[in-house]
């Protein structure tokens, strides 16, 4: 009993730190443009999102930043569908895109990485930003990603990687837990960044120092993984650059949710391929927060106040946590949802866990991993 709740109080004081660590710390960037200027290369991998990747590339068109400084690089990843011929019509009479179809491998590179590799062949800017083809990017999402990299750092080194801020926008009652699943995750990956402790990058968000990148020796040379930002975020850490995770309006992109739960299990299943490679003190933390329920529910036979404490004492942590990341990214309306969230997280995290440990390979842009 007392084991127990000396885990249970553990995971509290954590969750408690955590709390302490985002309220200290606001990200201070700006969206005006730099002075002087610089050239900056977009990069997106496209592969079957002909439902998608008009949204993308109207977002891109809307940027305000100067379009003789921007190099916006396409890579058609084999797509079987329309995604091909909407993406030359659209860029057609628009001299800063250019559409490049993947047709072969460059040196060890597979999938999404593999595109990225021939696009960072192509790319002139002296600053890279990374976006996925379902991906809305916020108007300001050049200028302001771009101030971040130049923030100074304690050693010789640059801020070689830098994740923006990734929100999912939907209607459904999925989609809302999803958004709320993803605002967690970036909450706490930028609560530990912010003390120096690497966790990881999303590539649907990115913004990339070209020296940083080129250092590894570019995606052909890192060893493939199916979480490629994470792969190319250990790469760059490695190098001795820095790193950022940023949580503001001006970094926000907007995700379309994963529809099926069959869809969703495979997604993260290909997640959680990168996390059981992250840093300890990750595993421990979602070990804990995977089992507090579970944990709580063994305590409240025998202790049923104690139990109710607890519960009731993550739930206000928790809740406090997420109204701050809410009012920072403009979305309280999702407060409301908190309750229900509680209930989809801990279903879904053992749903994730048991389908992770199942013989079934991961199905991606439709190939299986």
């Amino acid at each position: 009993m007392l084991i127990l709740l000396i885990i249970l109080a553990f995971y509290l004081f954590l969750q408690l730190l955590l709390l302490i660590g985002l309220i200290i710390h606001k990200d201070q960037l700006t969206n005006g443009l730099p002075n002087p200027l610089v050239k900056v290369t977009i990069m997106v991998a496209a592969r079957n999102e002909e439902d998608n990747i008009l949204r993308c590339l109207q977002a891109l068109e809307n940027l305000n930043y100067p379009k003789t400084h921007l190099q916006v690089l396409i890579g058609n990843d084999q797509s079987t569908d329309a995604t091909e011929q909407i993406i030359q019509d659209f860029i057609a009479d628009k001299s800063h895109f250019q559409l490049i179809n993947i047709t072969e491998k460059l040196g060890i590179a597979q999938g999404k990485a593999n595109v990225l590799a021939h696009l960072a062949k192509a790319a002139q800017g002296d600053f890279w930003l990374v976006t996925d083809a379902d991906i809305v990017v916020s108007p300001d999402w050049v200028q302001a990603m771009y101030s971040i990299q130049l923030q100074k750092t304690s050693t010789n080194k640059s801020v070689g990687i830098i994740t923006g801020f990734t929100l999912v926008e939907g209607a459904t009652l999925f989609a809302k837990m999803q958004a709320i699943d993803w605002v967690y995750a970036l909450g706490l990956i930028k609560v530990w960044s912010d003390r120096g402790l690497a966790v990881t990058a999303m590539g649907n968000n990115l913004g990339i120092d070209p020296e940083a990148y080129r250092s590894t020796g570019g995606y052909e040379s890192i060893p493939f993984s199916i979480t490629e930002d994470f792969a190319l975020f250990q790469a760059i850490v490695g190098k001795g650059y820095h790193f950022r995770n940023v949580i503001s309006p001006e970094v926000m992109a907007f995700s379309q949710p994963i529809k099926t739960i069959k869809g969703w299990l495979h997604q993260r299943k290909r997640w959680m391929s990168g996390a059981l490679q992250a840093p300890w003190f990750l595993t421990l933390f979602f070990t804990l927060h995977s089992s507090f329920w579970p944990l709580v529910a063994v305590l409240s036979f025998w202790q049923p106040w104690w139990a109710l404490a607890f519960g009731g004492a993550k739930f206000l942590v928790q809740s406090v946590f997420m109204a701050t990341l809410f009012r920072r990214i403009g979305r309280l309306s999702l407060l409301k949802y908190l309750g229900l969230f509680e209930l989809y997280h801990l279903l879904f995290t053992w749903m994730m866990m048991i389908f992770y440990f199942l013989p079934v390979k991961v199905v991606w842009k439709g190939r299986k991993y």
